[in-house]
């Protein structure tokens, strides 16, 4: 794997707190990233006075012997074709991370990384646990966002942020969290303590008629969130269709929420991940910002 680095700071000065460190992974083939994710990230990690790293990711094609490439159509030229098309739009990217990280006078470091098509998704995880937290985009109609979505929440141990591709990242002045009592639940609620911590108001949601919750189990999460100083309230809500994960998301937007948190419940089985219900309905089309942890 070849890492090509390039630093670049912005003007902020360096706070004695410990400055947050974001993550932005950036396709570049199949398909690429969106303009849109570059420019919500680079908002994202404005509003909470975080360092943004991101990161390009180049495709290296192995050359096919040329016995085998001469039975085929002009292999070579089309693997030239897709690495430069690969190096000119991770070119791209960076350009205007750079230019939208000075403008707003976040700090970036930007690099490009080169590795194989099977990898690119397990690079991005590979990267990514190196960061407080990964900038990710899952737009329905490419199916390589949501791969890589699966690949960091899964594999990199970290919290991810979700931004649907339409939406204008603001600050995170209402913030739902989707409470069940589990695990990931909990892991989710501990990753999202900054932003928690930085709302107006916090709601704590629990919703009835998918599975078993003990009644009290999200008023108790608000009265601990309450003793924390945090201004937080419970509710509850039952399940209004065949998608827990819509479900959840249309509660939420119903509450006028600008974030969600939930636990990200999944099983890794020969690469491939079986997931949750609520999941795979959040990241088969996210509706509003969503913090996801594993």
């Amino acid at each position: 794997m070849e890492i090509d680095d390039c630093n670049r700071g912005g003007s902020r000065e360096m706070e004695q707190d410990m400055t947050a460190q974001y993550f932005l992974p950036l396709s570049t083939y199949p398909d690429s990233s969106s303009g849109l994710i570059i420019s919500n990230a680079v908002a994202f990690a404005g509003h909470y006075g975080a360092s943004l790293h991101a990161c390009a990711l180049r495709v290296g094609i192995p050359h096919i012997p040329n016995a085998w490439s001469s039975l085929l159509l002009d292999t070579p030229k089309m693997i030239e074709h897709a690495e430069t098309l690969s190096r000119e739009r991770a070119e791209t990217l960076i350009a205007a991370a750079t230019n939208l990280a000075a403008n707003a006078k976040v700090e970036l470091s930007c690099r490009t990384v080169k590795t194989t098509v099977p990898l690119l998704h397990e690079t991005s995880a590979t990267e990514a646990r190196f960061f407080d937290l990964a900038i990710l985009e899952c737009v329905a109609d490419v199916p390589d966002t949501r791969i890589v979505a699966e690949a960091v929440i899964f594999g990199s141990g970290r919290p991810a942020v979700i931004i649907p591709n339409k939406t204008l990242a603001g600050p995170i002045d209402h913030l739902v969290i989707a409470w069940d009592g589990s695990r990931t639940a909990a892991r989710a609620v501990s990753d999202a303590n900054p932003f928690i911590r930085k709302a107006k108001r916090v709601t704590v949601l629990s919703l009835t008629g998918e599975k078993p919750l003990p009644e009290t189990s999200g008023a108790h999460l608000a009265e601990i969130l309450v003793s924390s100083g945090v201004n937080a309230s419970a509710t509850a809500a039952r399940v209004t269709s065949s998608s827990i994960g819509q479900s959840i998301q249309q509660t939420a937007l119903e509450l006028s929420a600008d974030m969600l948190v939930m636990g990200g419940f999944g099983h890794s089985r020969l690469r491939d991940f079986v997931l949750g219900g609520a999941t795979d309905g959040v990241l088969e089309q996210p509706l509003l910002p969503v913090l996801m942890s594993h």
